[in-house]
């Protein structure tokens, strides 16, 4: 029982039995003066009464600060990381549904179970602030039941709201913090959405966040590399619309081409505005780097984001933009990250090393081998148009006048997530055209 109730029960006690006495000591009439009896009894009685009050004023004060206060909450820790590890640890989930369904039942059981005060809300918050990145293996997966986890993410997002209001109720003081890191994550999830859908012309939700009010660095990092991806989509969709490119992807060697065959075409103005907000893309991802730097896993994200901008920036202005010297840093810290992973998952190192392979190593060997073959069709695209002859490296080896059996050789083979695969297929059949014309020439 909670000493509040402890306090309120043992007054509602010691009333009942005063109560009872002055009745007693009433009815015995024994030559006592009843008006002066009365007279104290109820003064007794206000006493009591006094006290009940002044203790309920106590508690609830006292309440109230212990659920509003926010003195040490983690958002305002201005040297946390996130720790891959413990979250390579905690999902080690097979399959997309089966990780699906361990995501949000954790999130769940955090909004419901420990989220009572503003302290460890702002946990929660930062526990779904940190899982932000492993949601795309859900729903980038070619297995995932969408409109489940749209529903499920619908569900957490009404009950962060509901949290929200109730520490509004109590007291807005110290909630700044809070709000934010909520309209924070409904953006980035948001985003999230509308990429996973394939539309380019994303909602501004991301403006709504107040950025620099923002303490810790996973927040402040987060914040700068999707406020950049908001920049870049915007340009990509000016460009997309401006070359009618419909549904083709603008990074596959189709969509490359026509960007560069039709980039002529495209009027002064909207060249002018794509390469503004390409611009800006790149001020926030050098944003993000700066305070990610010391981090083993956002820097592999952001760079990969910021190498996809600088090639159009570079083509947008016939420059030489060293797109290719930062996509290779993301590749890098990519590959550095999965050899941390294997490490986390190896299960028997007394001979042949045993990696335990859960859907999430599969979800980062895929970020890993979706740069290098993203990194490839750039090359390939740049080369035909510019008679260039950059070294189409793939893990050391050139593909540029490779075989498509070397290639398939070589190419990591990732069943869970289709983009790869296509991107795959897409430059082994490249490759064979250009023997094949070889052959015959």
């Amino acid at each position: 029982m909670r000493t509040s109730k402890i306090i309120y029960f043992t007054i509602f006690i010691l009333v009942m039995f005063s109560s009872c006495i002055a009745v007693w000591v009433y009815y015995l009439k024994e030559g006592k003066d009843l008006l002066s009896f009365t007279i104290s009894t109820v003064g007794f009685c206000i006493a009591l009464l006094a006290l009940f009050i002044a203790v309920r004023t106590y508690t609830s004060i006292d309440s109230v600060n212990n659920i509003s206060k926010m003195e040490g909450n983690i958002l305002d820790n201005e040297h946390y990381v996130t720790s891959l590890p413990e979250l390579i640890n905690q999902f080690k989930s097979k399959d997309e549904k089966t990780l699906d369904k361990e995501l949000f039942d954790s999130v769940e059981y955090k909004l419901k179970k420990e989220s009572g005060t503003a302290v460890l809300f702002a946990d929660t918050l930062q526990y779904m602030i940190d899982l932000i990145v492993l949601f795309p293996a859900v729903f980038n997966a070619s297995d995932t039941d969408k409109k489940l986890y749209k529903k499920r993410m619908d569900k957490i997002l009404t009950e962060v709201d509901r949290q929200r209001d109730i520490l509004h109720s109590v007291s807005k003081g110290n909630s700044i913090q809070i709000t934010e890191t909520i309209k924070l994550f409904k953006a980035v999830v948001s985003y999230q959405n509308f990429v996973a859908d394939g539309n380019f012309n994303i909602h501004a939700d991301l403006l709504h966040v107040r950025g620099p009010i923002l303490r810790n660095p996973v927040t402040k990092t987060i914040y700068h590399n999707y406020l950049g991806l908001y920049y870049n989509k915007k340009g990509m969709h000016l460009l997309r619309e401006s070359l009618n490119m419909g549904d083709i992807d603008i990074l596959s060697l189709n969509g490359l081409s026509l960007v560069q065959k039709g980039i002529g075409s495209i009027s002064p103005s909207i060249i002018e505005d794509v390469t503004m907000y390409l611009k800006s893309a790149c001020d926030q991802f050098d944003r993000a780097l700066n305070i990610s730097s010391e981090d083993v896993m956002w820097p592999g994200f952001i760079n990969y984001n910021k190498a996809r901008t600088l090639y159009f920036l570079a083509l947008l202005s016939n420059t030489e933009i060293k797109w290719l010297e930062v996509m290779d840093e993301a590749i890098e810290f990519r590959s550095r990250l999965n050899r941390l992973i294997d490490e986390i998952l190896t299960i028997d190192r007394s001979k042949t090393a045993k990696i335990e392979n859960t859907h999430l190593r599969q979800f980062f060997l895929y970020q890993e081998e979706l740069a290098r073959v993203v990194k490839l069709n750039l090359i390939f695209a740049d080369n035909s148009m510019k008679q260039n002859t950059v070294p189409a490296l793939y893990k050391g080896v050139n593909l540029t006048d490779a075989s498509k059996e070397t290639a398939s050789d070589l190419f990591m083979k990732i069943h869970s997530f289709s983009t790869v695969k296509a991107y795959q297929e897409k430059i082994v059949n490249r490759l064979e055209k250009c023997s094949n014309d070889i052959t015959s020439s």
